[in-house]
């Protein structure tokens, strides 16, 4: 049977789905994370392994044509290089994206639209008029704010203040600790400077749960990435020039596991688009390579 790969490989974790030619989906794994702004070593490791994978259940002349969207890859010539390592493991036809831009193909296909991305990173695609560009999505260094990762070192910074000034720890505090492994100086330290940025973002269910136990410290946080996230859309919308009503995909762990942030998002968005509409349900990113191939062998 002839089947696609569509691969979304993400600050944290990457999926692979597989589908036949009728838009059937016949397999899914999950991976290690994917973003060379990370490790190139690493994400080029990950990407083979889960392809080999999948390769070995499905068989390898059976696959038409892999599409990777795939955060970080805009930097230098990392796509390239990703679609070289990939077409010379296994000779297979392949393209590698911006993960926001393939992932706006899986929500919008060619029609116009903004898709607002939340995960260990964020960012927009806009897509108007068969064009595409990215808003925010410059990286946890410059930006990523409303991320996962930003929110967490959000509390971690609130935390480094309490130790500075000899301040109880409030609870949400005392969560994010008792996960990092220990509450002194060279316990932060430790954790901060020798994960990678997605192990820190991963922290970022304990704010969610606190949020829910009615801790408000974690509802301002959620409230906060809402805040950020709108204005970060309503910029993408400005700038491709919009007038009236838009289409809006939300993606992503930030948005899809609080509903603090959605709630926060949307109000936001009231203030200052006068009409949209919600794509709520969280579209894989891997569904793109079913268009992407369509419009190759057009």
């Amino acid at each position: 049977m002839k089947y696609l790969i569509g691969i979304d490989a993400g600050g944290t974790k990457s999926e692979l789905v597989a589908y036949d030619l009728n838009d059937n989906v016949i397999l899914n794994k999950m991976g290690g994370f994917g973003n060379p702004a990370v490790s190139l070593e690493k994400t080029v490791n990950n990407i083979i392994s889960l392809t080999g994978d999948c390769i070995n259940e499905l068989g390898r002349d059976e696959c038409l044509f892999i599409s990777i969207g795939m955060a970080g890859v805009e930097t230098g010539n990392y796509a390239e290089l990703i679609k070289k390592y990939v077409e010379s493991t296994y000779g297979i036809d392949t393209i590698v994206l911006n993960d926001a831009e393939m992932a706006c193909r899986a929500y919008f296909g060619r029609s116009d639209g903004i898709l607002a991305i939340a995960g260990t990173g964020s960012s927009c695609y806009v897509q108007k008029n068969g064009q595409g560009e990215m808003v925010g999505g410059w990286g946890h260094i410059i930006g990523d704010e409303g991320s996962g990762y930003h929110t967490v070192m959000e509390v971690i910074k609130n935390i480094v203040h309490k130790i500075d000034g000899n301040i109880p720890f409030d609870s949400l505090s005392e969560k994010i600790l008792s996960r990092i492994g220990g509450t002194s100086r060279s316990d932060v330290m430790d954790f901060i400077y020798n994960n990678e940025k997605n192990t820190i973002a991963s922290l970022f269910p304990a704010i969610v749960e606190s949020s829910m136990e009615g801790d408000s410290y974690a509802e301002s946080l959620l409230e906060n990435a809402g805040r950020i996230l709108a204005g970060l859309t309503c910029t993408a919308y400005g700038k491709k020039g919009f007038k009236g009503k838009v289409i809006i995909g939300i993606k992503g762990g930030v948005f899809h596991s609080s509903c603090c942030v959605i709630s926060s998002y949307i109000n936001e968005l009231q203030k200052s688009l006068c009409s949209f509409d919600i794509i709520g349900e969280d579209i894989s990113t891997t569904k793109a390579v079913l268009s992407i191939y369509k419009e190759k062998n057009n």
